[in-house]
């Protein structure tokens, strides 16, 4: 959505004056075309419901079902979102955005003391030379882990946290809200030159916690994908990833290994892989990943989904995704929904 601001009122006494106010006019509507607002979302909302395995949730994507028990849960969380871009000539532009997240069932926000738990950034750039940015925003290395996931980090068939970033907590949820995102973020986004990009981000702890870096490096060209990221709180807790993916045309194949060590889960790798095949109606997909701690309780995961295609805006949605741990049974989950993008 575009917002103008409506033009004020100009008396001219003289033909010449009035040429002048016109084509002053002009540019100030040019400049008033540059500038625009977004209201954006998702409001998805499905049904899952868990067995009663003993594999605990957080190695299971779809963490947060309750065992036995029908749950009303989003596949992809539900949000809201400003986000703005004002065009400044010679490729210069200004931005901010800032994404509310709440559950759609009861209208709670997702974390009662972060409001904008999402982002709440605003950003300067250019086309030429690339962006700084500043706020509370993504890790860089989240950037690398969302893709190497067929799902983006949606439905309980998701790679997610535990298979694309070895489960890596760096702190407590009451020190940061997220193990994604970071709070106090200064970080630079370059250009795409040759199909190549990079990010580059800093945060401050401010006395809470030690000062965390992130970045990512990333090709793309063509049906070519290949990402490596890292994300470090300091010399003992620090995780690292590569990833990358082909398109085929009649399927997406995607791998990703990951690195973590320290934090609250401790030393661990990750590898996954999947297949994405898009049909005349939507897509489905199947996944693989596995999670390899310090303690050598090894977990295993598959997921599977399909998604049909409504409309460009309106989706629905049904997948499976079970996990196990070594010396634990088995849980499964499953879930299907109704997704709709504005």
């Amino acid at each position: 959505m575009t917002r103008h601001s409506p033009a004020g009122t100009l008396a001219c006494s003289t033909p010449h004056a009035l040429l002048l106010a016109l084509a002053g006019l002009g540019a100030f509507g040019v400049a008033q075309a540059q500038s625009s607002l977004t209201i954006y979302g998702i409001v998805d909302q499905g049904l899952a419901r868990a067995n009663g395995g003993t594999t605990p949730g957080a190695l299971l994507p779809g963490r947060g079902v309750t065992p036995l028990v029908w749950t009303m849960k989003a596949g992809n969380t539900s949000r809201l979102g400003f986000a703005a871009r004002e065009d400044m000539g010679g490729g210069l532009y200004a931005r901010f955005q800032l994404e509310h997240r709440f559950a759609a069932d009861t209208g709670a926000p997702s974390n009662a003391s972060v409001y904008w738990l999402g982002r709440s950034v605003v950003a300067m750039g250019s086309k030429d030379w690339g962006e700084v940015y500043a706020g509370r925003e993504y890790s860089a290395a989240y950037t690398v882990a969302l893709n190497a996931d067929p799902t983006y980090w949606s439905y309980v068939s998701q790679l997610g946290s535990a298979y694309t970033y070895a489960n890596y907590t760096p702190v407590a949820t009451t020190v940061e809200a997220s193990n994604i995102r970071w709070a106090n973020t200064v970080g630079y986004k370059s250009p795409t030159i040759a199909g190549v990009s990079a990010e580059i981000a800093g945060a401050l702890g401010e006395g809470t916690r030690s000062n965390a870096t992130s970045g990512n490096l990333q090709y793309k060209n063509g049906p070519v994908w290949v990402g490596a990221a890292f994300d470090r709180l300091n010399s003992s807790t620090h995780m690292e990833l590569v990833a990358g993916g082909y398109d085929f045309g009649v399927v997406q194949a995607k791998a990703s290994y990951t690195r973590a060590k320290g934090g609250l889960n401790g030393d661990a790798t990750a590898y996954s892989v999947s297949a994405l095949v898009p049909l005349s109606f939507g897509r489905t997909y199947i996944m693989y990943g596995t999670l390899k701690p310090a303690t050598n309780l090894d977990s295993q995961m598959i997921g599977l989904g399909l998604q049909y295609d409504l409309s460009k805006r309106t989706l629905l949605y049904t997948n499976l995704g079970s996990a196990k741990r070594d010396g634990l049974t088995r849980t499964t989950a499953i879930d299907f929904g109704v997704k709709h993008t504005f």
